[in-house]
Order: structure tokens, then sequence, then C-alpha cells
């Protein structure tokens, strides 16, 4: 499946919106058709690597959408659910309990 997505593949530098291909979800996967995302400060500081992803990547983790697939695993959603997307955080982990849990070290 083709995608539109802002990519991020040199530290700094500006989002650049570009086709991508999109895998179907895996077992536990879920694949959400995104009607709105944003783009926060955490994006932007990872973008510039003080916090630091691998790069070529897709960022943005805060977004809505409908349910397209699932994984064979999935049960707690389907498709056509409308649901709300963030970045995972495991709650025990340091960055967490000290109230960073978009630096978590799990998610």
């Amino acid at each position: 499946m083709k995608i539109k997505a802002a990519v991020v593949r040199k530290p700094g530098e500006e989002f650049a919106f570009e086709e991508l291909e999109l895998q179907d979800p895996k077992e536990t996967e879920v694949l959400v058709k995104i009607a709105a995302c944003g783009v926060c400060h955490t994006d932007a500081v990872a973008r510039d690597q003080l916090i630091p992803v691998p790069l070529p990547a897709v960022l943005g983790h805060e977004g809505s959408g409908v349910v397209e697939k699932v994984g064979s695993a999935v049960r707690d959603v389907k498709p056509g659910d409308h649901v709300v997307l963030t970045a995972y955080s495991c709650g025990r982990c340091e960055p967490c309990v000290t109230g960073h849990p978009s630096q978590c070290i799990h998610g």
C-alpha cells in the first residue's frame, strides 16, 4: 500500500513529504487510516537527534483515524473503529516514573 509521510533523513533536516510503501500489519499490529496527525516538540527534538532515533524516520506520534486492517492476534479493535494514537510508554522505566514517558526505553 502506498502512503504519504513526513520523513526526516538527516539530523536537523526539514520534514519532507514522501510516498512510501507500507506493509500489511504484522500479527500484533493495527493499520489506521490517519485523519489527522500532530507533529509536536518531541518530534522536533527527535528530528534534531536530541532524543536519538534511527534515521531515516517517520515522525508524528499523536493522531486519529479509522482502523483499516488488524493483525491476526489483535482483539481490542476491529476495522471501522475510530481510534486515537500516541506513543507507547511502559509506565515502569526510569523516564516513565520521573515524568518523561515520551522517552520510555521500552516504547
